[in-house]
């Protein structure tokens, strides 16, 4: 591996370095990761390799496939693969970004702009000392990207004509604040410019309404460098300053889904297993044959003598169906399909379940709890469709998102990346009567209203919509419980994942959690988090997690602030902490925010906390 490759695992393209995000190698420059028209393209060009070389990539899953409006996903190619006796290079392509590049000399501080494909470290064209990429870029909630307007900043500020033919140079980098930094024009003899100020911005809630640079008159130049330069659009949107490894800079838009069985009839997952291995080409040959009829003639063509024509016809029926469901249906909808499966005994290979009577848990377990699922095998598709700047957008279509990811804008109906994992996991349904009651209660405390304010005013939470009592409460227990487990089934936090399900609407009614590892291979894992949740194992477990929601090493500090209004981002917790209920970025669905121990347990133990009636 050359010094200007960077080795990324498959799962980090689809959640931290993908298309349009940036990515330090090994000399310390700065890359920006290509669109998506460059892979599975040989040798980094836009020329696509076979189709056939491609197939070994694809994954299959209609439902998240429909609600993205793609007709399926792709794995992140390997770094090479064999094809036809031959070895096919495909990397996935990045150029150098920022351009602006600044002399490591601190007598000399000369800036310089570099070619996007410029392969080898850039040297100072006065001194000759080696200089490194300007810390400084600027971005917008488009999700537009562009260098730090070096030459603009000085005419503004100065009325100078400078360009960018001129010699820049800055001056007092050493400081600790931007107001220290300046930049002059060499070749114009000007005064040095300071950057003071130059992150100020002024918000209307989450939307930045003006910034240091707006305020200054210079505009967005509508730049998406990852699809190309010559890839810009009109931009109205204020222009903002921000350190090029700041967090703000990429916050990566992905979708997860449990892959189900297409029906409850055996024949048809049956039908359903074998259908997933036909080649892509051949599957969309037979799709696009007609009426269901004429495909599931085809299909037995395929088949052979292996199922009757009336299997294939009825697999048909369930699979158009499930196609043509997802299509329209809300976040809620969708989970609502999938706790409705875990709520039975599965044996489709995809999705491997076994409900377990309540009454073979501990009587107090049914005070609070109403189902609890092994759940033995499953299947996650998790897919990127896009990425946003600043700030986290509630508003934008999923469309939208596809644009920034494809010079080609006719592509965005073809593949996203996506990759599919097995694992096992535990399902978790908490009394729907006992919940109900609690939560009348809960929302009238103050303390939740004015989170629940702020939720509704974030746009981190678009797949939350209303904070209820019960939502805060199951969250918070999905994170103690998988710090609790950690204990006990050998796997590491990061190994444990969490998907909530609530709802209030009495149509789609739901007060549940799955925990789930999806770090196991295509015959799943190890079955240590499965067997956690057989009974006289179970309770201890679950009582040890309410148990810790009584005390956190941080209190009383970690309490005050929640009842004094929240801590954490946007002050988006009330009494959680990384001392007592917090998780990796990886494992929490909300950026590690809506979490109150105080609705687990209260601190007075006052009838407040869902599981105070236990003390």
């Amino acid at each position: 591996m050359s010094k200007s490759e960077v080795k990324t695992r498959k799962s980090q393209l689809i959640h931290t370095f993908g298309p349009g995000a940036m990515q330090v190698n090994k000399d310390g420059i700065s890359m920006l990761a290509c669109g998506l028209d460059y892979w599975f393209a040989e040798s980094g060009t836009s020329t696509s390799i076979d189709k056939s070389a491609v197939e070994k990539f694809i994954v299959q899953d209609e439902r998240l496939a429909s609600k993205l409006g793609v007709k399926e996903f792709r794995n992140p190619p390997d770094a090479s693969i064999k094809f036809q006796e031959r070895k096919i290079s495909l990397p996935l392509p990045a150029q150098r970004f920022p351009y602006w590049h600044i002399c490591s000399n601190t007598n000399c501080q000369i800036m310089k702009k570099e070619s996007a494909i410029k392969d080898d470290q850039s040297r100072c064209p006065v001194c000759n000392s080696t200089m490194y990429q300007s810390r400084f870029i600027s971005l917008c909630s488009h999700g537009h990207l562009q260098d730090f307007p070096w030459v603009e900043w000085i005419n503004k500020n100065l009325g100078t004509s400078c360009t960018e033919s001129c010699q820049l140079k800055l001056v007092g980098t050493g400081s600790t604040t931007s107001a220290g930094i300046k930049v002059k024009c060499v070749t114009h003899n000007t005064k040095p410019v300071s950057l003071g100020g130059v992150f100020q911005n002024e918000k209307d809630g989450d939307r930045v309404k003006s910034s240091a640079l707006s305020e200054k008159g210079i505009k967005c130049s509508g730049a998406k460098p990852w699809l190309g330069s010559e890839h810009v659009t009109v931009c109205e949107e204020p222009l903002v300053t921000a350190l090029r490894q700041a967090t703000n800079v990429y916050f990566a838009k992905t979708d997860s889904s449990i892959l189900l069985p297409v029906s409850d009839n055996e024949s048809i997952n049956r039908v359903y297993s074998e259908y997933e291995k036909i080649p892509s080409d051949t599957k969309k040959l037979i799709e696009g044959g007609g009426d269901i009829e004429t495909k599931a003639g085809m299909l037995a063509m395929y088949f052979g003598a292996e199922f009757e024509k009336s299997e294939l016809i009825n697999f048909f029926k369930s699979y158009e169906q499930v196609k043509h469901e997802v299509f329209e249906l809300s976040e809620v909808d969708y989970r609502f399909q999938e706790y409705h499966h875990f709520l039975e005994n599965n044996h489709d290979g995809c999705l491997v379940t076994k409900l377990r009577e309540i009454s073979e848990y501990d009587s107090w377990i049914s005070n609070y709890f109403s189902n609890i699922t092994q759940v033995k095998q499953i299947t996650v598709t998790n897919a990127f469709y896009g990425f946003d700047r600043i700030q986290p957008s509630k508003d934008r279509r999923i469309d939208s998102y596809k644009n920034d990811l494809w010079e080609n804008n006719s592509a965005t109906k073809g593949w996203l990346p996506a990759v599919k994992v097995y694992g096992e996991g535990i399902f978790i349904e908490f009394n729907s009567t006992v919940i109900k009651n609690w939560s009348r209660d809960f929302s009238t405390k103050t303390e939740f209203k004015k989170l629940q304010e702020k939720a509704l005013m974030s746009s981190l939470h678009e797949k939350v919509g209303v904070l209820s009592p019960a939502y805060l409460l199951i969250h918070t227990f999905s994170h103690l419980l998988i710090n609790q487990m950690i204990f006990d089934c050998g796997y590491s936090t990061a190994s444990l994942r969490e998907r909530i399900y609530v709802s209030e609407d009495p149509e789609t009614q739901m007060y549940g959690l799955l925990i789930y590892t999806a770090a196991g291979d295509s015959e799943g894992s190890l079955g240590g988090l499965v067997r956690m949740a057989e009974p006289k194992k179970f309770e201890a477990i679950l009582r040890k997690s309410i148990d810790s929601s009584n005390w956190c090493s941080s209190d009383p500090i970690c309490r005050e602030q929640g009842d004094k209004g929240g801590q954490g981002p946007y002050g988006m917790n009330l009494a959680a902490c990384h001392n007592c209920a917090l998780l990796p970025e990886t494992s929490c669905e909300n950026f590690n925010t809506l979490i109150d121990r105080g609705c687990v347990t209260s601190k007075e133990l006052n009838g407040d906390g869902y599981f105070d009636s236990l003390y």
